[in-house]
């Protein structure tokens, strides 16, 4: 034991004299001595540091994929991850969901879209837009009398094709005097996942991964348009409202909400592979159709809170997998905001969103907690009152200009700004890029193994040979 003491001792006096010798080589040379960070030495606080050390190597690794990966391997087994999607699973829920991503709503647009003057376009593309409205609803149900309007606005993806027909003209009168219309892209129902962690849940046993719950989006809206750059920042991380707007608390266990889990692969999936050169979003679009599936199950709502909250969940879901494609992680928070406009109609209702994401760093290892997340609403617009003899009566031009505004609002980047702060070079060779592409393709697509049925055991295996109570079979082999 003594002899052990005395290694200690030296090994101590060795470690420290290195560390006096190199502050005094340091101020010989005029240099700082970089020291090592001080651990706080507790259970606790030893394995926060391991955690502190796994988020700095993410950060150092210079391509999302690898980042992705590292994500995905590491946090595969054994973690539930809470399955949420737009249109929340319970009334209860939409409270739950603005929590989840904090989010404030502001019963108003910004008034960067409100001072947009759009009078000159709107008069040159108004008549078109009419036709285009009176077009689509000149369909068969107006022949079928046993069919009303309130049918077929209430049919799947009512609205999508219209607000699609709609889009399409206004592409054809802006692209030529639009850079960044004439450069975009338009994708038909996307597949939209990503996940995150959020701290502030009791835990029975103090543990990490309860007190902090991991969630998985995924999400299919009726089209999304994408462009090159990203739009700008209603307000700056630096503006009060960023800091001190109200969110609720509301940190029920998703457990008591009903929520499935899934212990599947951690997903990050805007509708594109890393690489494309439209990777920032301009709009997407929701239809009111989704909302059904809970309208049928409960009485008393209030409708306007249930679309506030899908569009919401939509808009951070989008967001928050557009920032890990940027390189950022749910451990490593954005350094600028993104924009994303949503909206959510059937055909004759409309209303508007416009989603600020300022933070997607929740857990509590670091979550700094002065950062919340905002939507501004327009309210419910009515697009027309009626259809009687063929004539659509009562149009509201307000939807039309709306829509010219979110359509025409071009992104201006800020001079010196960073996009991607957390990438680097890719140093990787070929064959380790195409390992790792085929990897994600094959975790990502739901798409199954041509494979897969040749690992399926048969039911008929499952009662005659696995079950505990079946004859043995000497002439069966038990594979």
């Amino acid at each position: 034991m003594q002899r052990i003491a005395w290694y200690r001792l030296k090994y101590s006096i060795s470690y420290f004299t290195a560390f006096r010798l190199q502050h005094q080589l340091a101020e010989r040379n005029n240099e700082s001595c970089i020291y090592p960070p001080i651990v706080d030495m507790s259970t606790e606080g030893q394995r926060r540091h391991q955690r502190q050390l796994w988020y700095d190597s993410i950060k150092a690794m210079p391509t999302v994929e690898e980042k992705l990966y590292e994500l995905a391997t590491q946090q595969r087994v054994g973690l539930k991850k809470y399955i949420l999607s737009a249109v929340p699973p319970t009334y209860n829920s939409i409270f739950f969901q603005k929590y989840v991503t904090r989010s404030h709503l502001i019963e108003e647009l910004p008034n960067k879209l409100n001072f947009m003057n759009v009078e000159k376009e709107l008069s040159d593309i108004k008549d078109i837009l009419n036709e285009v409205l009176l077009t689509y609803y000149s369909n068969s149900w107006q022949n079928n009398k046993s069919k009303q309007l309130s049918d077929y606005l209430l049919e799947k993806d009512a609205g999508a094709v219209l607000l699609n027909q709609l889009i399409a003209k206004c592409y054809k009168k802006l692209a030529v005097r639009n850079e960044h219309i004439l450069q975009s892209t338009i994708q038909q129902k996307p597949r939209i996942c990503s996940f995150w962690w959020h701290g502030g849940f009791e835990s029975q046993h103090d543990r990490i991964y309860e007190k902090n719950i991991c969630f998985r989006y995924t999400e299919y809206p009726a089209f999304v348009i994408r462009m090159k750059e990203p739009l700008s920042p209603i307000v700056e991380f630096d503006d009060p409202l960023c800091a001190t707007a109200d969110v609720p608390s509301y940190n029920y266990h998703p457990k008591v909400l009903g929520l499935a889990f899934r212990r599947n692969w951690l997903s990050s999936v805007p509708g594109f592979w890393p690489g494309d050169p439209c990777e920032f979003p301009l709009l997407q679009v929701l239809t009111f159709d989704k909302l059904q599936k809970l309208l049928m199950k409960i009485e008393n709502y209030d409708l306007s809170k249930i679309e506030d909250s899908a569009a919401i969940m939509a808009s951070f879901g989008y967001l928050n997998t557009i920032a890990t494609y940027q390189g950022f992680t749910p451990f490593h928070d954005i350094t600028y905001p993104l924009v994303t406009q949503t909206i959510l109609t059937n055909g004759q209702d409309w209303k508007f969103f416009v989603y600020q994401l300022n933070t997607i760093a929740f857990h509590e290892d670091v979550d700094n907690k002065d950062r919340r997340n905002l939507c501004w609403t327009s309210g419910k617009l009515r697009l027309f009152d009626t259809i009687e003899d063929g004539q659509i009566k009562g149009i509201n031009e307000d939807v039309y200009r709306l829509l010219l505004k979110f359509l025409l609002n071009a992104p201006i980047l800020k001079e010196g700004l960073n996009l991607k702060p957390y990438l680097g070079t890719d140093t990787r060779t070929e064959e380790e890029i195409h390992n790792m592409r085929y990897f994600f393709r094959r975790m990502y697509s739901q798409a199954r193994d041509h494979d897969a049925h040749k690992r399926e055991i048969p039911d008929w295996v499952r009662i005659y040979k696995h079950h505990p109570d079946a004859p043995p079979s000497p002439y069966v082999r038990l594979e």
